[in-house]
């Protein structure tokens, strides 16, 4: 019997030509439907993973594959795409990647991780590791909102798969004034910080 993998790779190299031109497409309408029949079809195989495509015109274009961060259906990411056919003209991508200029623009909240600077919490429980970030111009009647963009900020500068797996909590205050910065860690070396923190444990 054909496995739920390959039933979804079938599908997708039969219409893989629409999907490469995706990002030209210009009827609004269109575009919805053909995101909304890959959506079907992926779901077919597990309705939490979602996908995003991207890349320049004439390029490989990437096809990746997400669980949102939700570490339940890593498996399922992983086993999708490692059973991926090969493609000439696409990158297939298990989780969203590092991404190069990570600034995150979320409701009214504009944050760059150049700008912010975090230092760890410990938690003996857990292997995960908290971060009390900064910020400039943290609103805390805005909590929620700021946690969410500092969220997708570490998507970005992580990758969903560390952040989900190497970030256990977060909380956020207001970047002070440049004398008591020197205790803090920039945002930017947080990737290098995982890493030593891993080679430790």
């Amino acid at each position: 019997m054909i496995s739920k993998e390959d039933q979804f790779w079938n599908w997708f190299k039969e219409n893989e030509a629409k999907y490469f031109f995706l990002n030209q497409i210009d009827d609004n309408k269109e575009k919805e439907r053909l995101l909304d029949e890959f959506l079907e079809h992926l779901h077919a195989y597990c309705d939490q993973l979602y996908f995003e495509i991207g890349g320049y015109p004439d390029e490989k274009q990437d096809l990746i594959i997400t669980a949102e961060g939700n570490t339940d259906f890593f498996d399922k990411v992983e086993s999708l795409t490692k059973k991926a056919p090969k493609l000439e003209h696409w990158h297939v991508i298990a989780f969203k990647p590092v991404v190069e200029d990570g600034i995150i623009e979320y409701n009214d909240i504009k944050l760059d991780p150049e700008a912010m600077y975090f230092i760890p919490l410990g938690n003996k429980a857990s292997q995960k590791i908290g971060l009390r970030i900064y910020v400039n111009n943290y609103n805390s009647a805005d909590e929620k909102g700021f946690l969410t963009a500092a969220y997708l900020v570490l998507d970005n500068i992580l990758g969903e798969k560390s952040n989900a797996l190497d970030i256990g909590y977060i909380e956020i205050e207001n970047l002070p004034s440049i004398p008591e910065r020197e205790e803090l860690i920039e945002l930017v070396k947080l990737p290098r910080y995982i890493a030593w923190k891993r080679s430790k444990s």
